[in-house]
């Protein structure tokens, strides 16, 4: 029996705004102009992909997202440049751009959110892709990559103290092509981090040992932003990593199950995130729900309430301002 409360904090877009991040409805705008910035030669031709995304399918993110999904699906009629360039650029791009961000910014309400709100036994369940949560729980002591994402890494510091959940993926986890583990089909059997993902987060010199030293092709394993999400990679030997997800989403549903206290910071609770939705309106919710998604909040306490769940805004209704009341 727990005798100490625990509390399993869900965070969405509006929690990651103040860090410099957009939000889905600006996503696509905002990245197709970062990709059209002058800058040094690079891999892909940003900014030429950019404006030939834009020209085809506008620049909202889930536009973009299900007309990529549907030129594949349907081997339309620039389906090889779509799959080897327009594509891989727009994912890697986010990456970049990501990474850029966390590096330019701050993020002092995640900095206060670690150091002072977080307690060891929490569990931090986010749709968020960004670094800057975990740089910065790793600083105040309270996350280890050995194990603190929710699978194990062979080798790297382990035993977190709070878990921190990422159902939509990370920018700094890659899915390694044929290399650097044994087993697990085409793509391994979990997320490897490269030296660079490492150090971004407060992990010098800190090597993951399946990350492969001679270069290989690796995949972002990010959920992108559709309404119709694929939890799996499609490959000729069939779907893979679908079990991994699994397993995150299993590890997420026990931590809400089990806590006395569940709080929603800037998570929209869409209708479109429809595993996202079930995993906070279907089974057993003993827990208090505090809500604090801005214009979203009452919305989302009516239709948790509808479910039969004890739900109640915040008093501060943004995740800067919840944070400073804390």
């Amino acid at each position: 029996m727990r005798n100490v409360a625990r509390t399993t904090y869900i965070l969405g877009a509006g929690a990651s705004r103040h860090a410099g991040y957009p939000f889905a409805s600006s996503m696509g705008r905002e990245l197709l102009q970062w990709m059209k910035q002058p800058r040094a030669q690079v891999y892909y031709d940003y900014p030429g992909n950019a404006e030939y995304l834009e020209k085809r399918f506008g620049d909202d993110i889930e536009a973009l997202m299900k007309g990529i999904q549907k030129a594949l699906r349907n081997h339309e009629r620039d389906f090889a440049m779509m799959v080897n360039f327009f594509k891989p650029s727009l994912i890697q791009g986010m990456r970049e751009w990501f990474a850029e961000i966390h590096q330019q910014n701050h993020a002092l309400a995640y900095e206060v959110f670690a150091s002072e709100i977080v307690r060891p036994g929490d569990c931090v369940i986010t749709f968020n892709y960004d670094i800057s949560l975990d740089y910065q729980l790793r600083r105040a002591s309270k996350w280890a990559v050995g194990d603190g994402y929710g699978f194990r890494i062979e080798g790297l510091p382990k035993n977190s103290p709070v878990t921190l959940l990422k159902l939509h993926g990370s920018i700094n986890w890659l899915a390694v092509l044929f290399g650097g583990m044994t087993g697990g089909g085409a793509f391994g059997s979990r997320p490897v981090i490269p030296d660079d993902g490492l150090s971004a987060i407060g992990y010098e010199g800190v090597i993951d040992p399946s990350w492969p030293r001679d270069g290989i092709s690796a995949v972002p394993p990010m959920i992108l932003p559709t309404n119709r999400k694929q939890f799996y990679f499609a490959t000729n030997m069939g779907r893979e990593w679908g079990s991994f997800w699994n397993r995150l989403w299993r590890a997420a549903r026990k931590a809400i199950r089990t806590s006395d206290r569940i709080v929603i910071c800037g998570y929209g609770l869409f209708p479109i995130d429809k595993r996202g939705c079930n995993l906070l309106l279907k089974g057993e919710l003993q827990g208090e729900v505090e809500v604090c998604s801005g214009r979203r909040t009452d919305t989302i306490v009516a239709e948790l309430r509808a479910h039969g769940r004890t739900a109640n805004p915040a008093k501060e209704l943004y995740f800067e301002d919840w944070v400073n009341s804390q």
